[in-house]
């Protein structure tokens, strides 16, 4: 006897109801300042190709320019390339790295202050806006852990230079001039603004310090032989 077959009614179960959760609109989206990007795609066209030593002139000239005005810490070598009209890309192919450049710039100041060494002119060598760069250059390398021994063969030309002029200049030993040459580079210190305000010094006290230490050049002589120098 065949056995009536139940057929089961399957009934669909409805899927529960989604709950929709409203997104809160976001912050709206700021638009992307391509100015800057333009600007430099301009300088790159009006640039054209430019030598190597075109772009390291151009690269240095732009950095000569900014560290005047900002702290070293607060420019960087992409600012500077974006700024030259340059890829960044140029200041480590043509100097290695950014502290090379910043060493190429403390040797242009360098060459820019011989001047002064060379004729004695510590009031011109103090008050000049190069001595101030270099010595802000000199500070900021040396904390970056930049050899010192870089400097001292800058240095070596000066003081031979200058202390060929004070023996000369006036009629001092090898020993003497060198002690004055040495006092030079400590008067260099105040060509900065910074520490003679963390040294309490004001403008017309180091004009005071610079003057007394030409009044003592006059009696150069005098003083070394006193103190046996000579």
């Amino acid at each position: 006897m065949a056995a009536a077959k139940k057929v089961k009614k399957v009934v669909a179960k409805k899927a529960p109801a989604k709950t929709v959760v409203r997104q809160k609109p976001g912050p709206k989206k700021q638009p992307v300042n391509l100015a800057p990007a333009i600007q430099q795609r301009e300088r790159k066209a009006a640039l054209g190709r430019v030598s190597q030593e075109q772009a390291k002139k151009l690269i240095l000239d732009t950095a000569i320019a900014m560290l005047r005005e900002r702290p070293v810490s607060e420019v960087s070598s992409r600012e500077i390339a974006h700024e030259s009209g340059l890829n960044h890309s140029y200041i480590a192919r043509y100097f290695g790295s950014n502290h090379e450049m910043l060493f190429c710039v403390v040797e242009i100041m360098t060459e820019h202050l011989k001047k002064y060494r060379d004729t004695g002119d510590i009031a011109g060598l103090v008050k000049d806006p190069n001595a101030n760069l270099r010595f802000k250059l000199m500070e900021y390398l040396l904390a970056e852990g930049f050899p010192p021994e870089r400097f001292a063969v800058l240095a070596l030309e000066q003081r031979t230079n200058t202390e060929a002029f004070f023996a000369e200049s006036f009629k001092l030993d090898k020993r003497a001039a060198r002690v004055y040459r040495a006092k030079i580079g400590m008067l260099f210190l105040l060509a900065d603004e910074k520490m003679l305000a963390a040294s309490v010094i004001d403008k017309s006290t180091r004009t005071d310090i610079i003057n007394l230490f030409l009044h003592e050049l006059g009696d150069a002589k005098k003083n070394a032989e006193k103190l046996g120098w000579q």
